[in-house]
């Protein structure tokens, strides 16, 4: 359910920014729901351990829906951009909790396998996503494609926190588990878990990554200019406030924000790194993404959803054969470094020659195949790398931290994709236009593909704008393909695990 809701808001989310006039803003939920969701995951793993696994399910299911409800009601790009960050933090930290519980009850040999078959349900909401999308938009509207999962999805998870309780119980019944009353005042209590997740330091991290990235985003759509102070002014003290974590980290947090002593394993250190560096490089191209396969080939709601689904699809359906090929050779860092990083820079640098606009579709899936094959292999190899690194009571916070590094390295590639889109998009765009039709540039490109598309394919205006996402799209790629190169080292630096190790046991709930 979770997949099959993804699937419908990730078609439904441009037509609705579309609608809204502001379809550029699209980058600017993105960068705040995937910094804000990456350092929330952190606390997650915490939670997990302090208060346990069904208060957690039960609290961010309750964060999703509230974000489900406000995208289903929202009248204006801000407060669905609102909506989209609360909707995210819930959906994100729910996968994470549903990770953890994945990786306590499999042995370190089949985990692989575990994790990767717990994703191929994504393989058939891929197709029936994007045929529910546009049945959604043609019979009701955008607003019912979230409302809808507003009254289903509480009567799919909350089952599953109600079965994690009644092991909890039965655990404690059993004196497997004791949680004595730690003694403390409501207020005690509350200034106790201040210091224990360290909402202070999570706060200044967000406040820093949001105002260093946000600028990036926000010259999409002419609210700021890189030479004036509403674009240097956040990004200035977005750079200082990481100075201020790192004090506020050294000198004066109880309890560290991030576990710094994970890191002086050099595997901890890779797999994190990696991590960073593919959602980088993912999102320097997939941003806009959408609007390019839609416009430039002149593709309907379902066939669009098709092609942005061919990662998901392929990813999902080549990493459990991944893991089967973990369990039969006992070992991931060679077959992640040799075969899975040459792919993916395989694939990504063909995309700099056939993403342009007179490119054929065919092409492009191809070079989407390749993509999603490593892909899908290099993920599992990280979660692997980090899970090896640790004991089994380490997992949740080992998971947690890999998923902020894939977040934070994804809000990193939308702000390159968002300032890349800003300066090569609608220079093109003037450039291509033809004279009588250049005064439309700025009501062409702020309207989004509603707009684009009312001109009819093979017209001069369709052609420039075809030319320019094309040319949006080239420079995309360069920058996802060069980020690659870092990987290299990255997993180059993971210690060679056998998974065959024998992993101590925790007390599973």
């Amino acid at each position: 359910m979770l997949a099959l809701h993804s699937a419908i808001g990730n078609n439904v989310l441009y037509y609705a920014y579309s609608n809204f006039k502001n379809a550029s803003q699209v980058s600017t939920a993105s960068i705040l729901a995937s910094i804000v969701g990456g350092v929330l995951k952190l606390p997650v793993g915490k939670i997990l351990t302090l208060w346990g696994r069904a208060e957690a399910l039960v609290i961010f299911t309750a964060v999703y829906l509230l974000g489900i409800i406000i995208l289903a009601s929202c009248n204006n790009a801000n407060s669905y951009a609102a909506g989209y960050v609360l909707y995210w933090v819930g959906y994100d930290a729910i996968y994470v909790i549903l990770d953890i519980f994945i990786a306590d009850t499999s042995g370190m040999r089949n985990r692989a396998f575990a994790f990767a078959f717990a994703s191929t349900p994504f393989i058939c909401t891929a197709f029936t996503g994007s045929l529910a999308a546009a049945s959604f938009l043609k019979t009701a509207n955008w607003r019912w494609a979230y409302g809808a999962f507003a009254i289903i999805q509480p009567f799919v998870f909350l089952p599953l926190a109600g079965v994690f309780k009644y092991y909890e119980i039965k655990a404690r019944k059993m004196g497997v588990l004791q949680r004595p009353s730690s003694g403390r005042t409501i207020m005690q209590s509350i200034l106790h878990y201040i210091h224990e997740f360290d909402i202070i330091g999570a706060l200044i991290l967000m406040a820093a990554f949001i105002l260093f990235l946000l600028p990036f985003s926000l010259a999409n759509y002419g609210r700021a200019q890189y030479r004036e102070a509403s674009f240097i002014a956040p990004l200035v003290i977005g750079f200082c406030l990481f100075f201020v974590f790192a004090a506020w980290e050294k000198w004066f947090a109880r309890t560290h924000f991030i576990p710094y002593q994970l890191f002086r394993d050099r595997t901890v250190f890779g797999a994190c790194a990696l991590s960073a560096i593919l959602y980088f490089s993912f999102y320097s191209w997939d941003l806009y993404y959408y609007y390019f396969v839609m416009v430039v080939y002149n593709l309907n709601v379902t066939m669009t959803g098709y092609m942005t689904s061919i990662y998901t699809v392929g990813s999902c359906f080549w990493s459990p054969i991944f893991g089967l090929w973990i369990r039969y050779v006992k070992e991931f860092k060679y077959t992640c470094l040799f075969f899975a990083l040459p792919l993916m820079t395989l694939g990504a640098g063909l995309m700099i020659h056939f993403r342009g606009s007179d490119g054929d579709i065919g092409y492009v899936i191809m070079c989407q195949i390749f993509i999603s094959f490593a892909g899908g292999m290099m993920v599992i190899g990280e979660q692997m790398a980090v899970m090896c690194a640790s004991d089994r009571e380490g997992i949740p916070m080992m998971i947690s931290l890999v998923s902020l590094f894939s977040n934070l390295g994804g809000a990193i590639g939308y702000a390159v994709a968002a300032a890349i889109y800003a300066n090569t998009f609608p220079q093109a765009l003037r450039d291509a236009l033809p004279e009588s039709a250049k005064d439309q540039a700025s009501t062409i490109f702020g309207g989004g593909y509603l707009v684009q598309m009312k001109y009819l394919p093979g017209t001069e205006i369709r052609e420039a704008i075809n030319y320019a996402y094309g040319y949006n799209q080239k420079y995309g790629c360069i920058s996802a393909t060069a980020v690659l190169v870092l990987a290299i080292p990255a997993i180059g630096m993971w210690k060679n695990y056998r998974v065959d190790k024998e992993q101590n046991k925790g007390t599973v709930l």
